[in-house]
């Protein structure tokens, strides 16, 4: 698995939901905001979890994606709700969404490190 790969996959959530709004388009808030449903999660919950669950950085790494899949669902849902305003707010630098993507790229480091990855 290509963590960095699989990270960028995740980070690219956010050109998608400025098109969404741009476009006025709904999103399937259920599968976004599974934390298991994306390449990350996958590897996380499954591969990952056999083979480094013991390791230091394991654990923060799989909560700060639940975290960012968390908040995904939280602008989904205002993108659903047509409010795209708040949505395109909640995407802006320095929000929890932003917090979110760097916390996320700085345990799937840590972990990659810890594990020789």
């Amino acid at each position: 698995m290509n963590l960095d790969e699989a990270l960028s996959k995740d980070m690219e959530l956010k050109t998608k939901f400025l098109g969404a709004i741009a476009g006025k388009q709904k999103l399937d808030v259920a599968s976004i905001s599974k934390a298991d449903a994306c390449g990350l999660g996958n590897w996380l919950y499954g591969e990952g979890e056999r083979k480094y669950k013991f390791l230091k950085a394991y654990k923060p790494c799989v909560e700060a994606h639940a975290a960012f899949h968390a908040l995904t669902g939280k602008v989904v849902r205002q993108i659903n709700l047509e409010e795209y305003a708040d949505a395109e707010a909640m995407l802006a630098d320095n929000t929890a969404y932003s917090k979110a993507i760097d916390a996320l790229d700085a345990s799937v480091k840590a972990l990659k490190k810890d594990a020789k990855l």
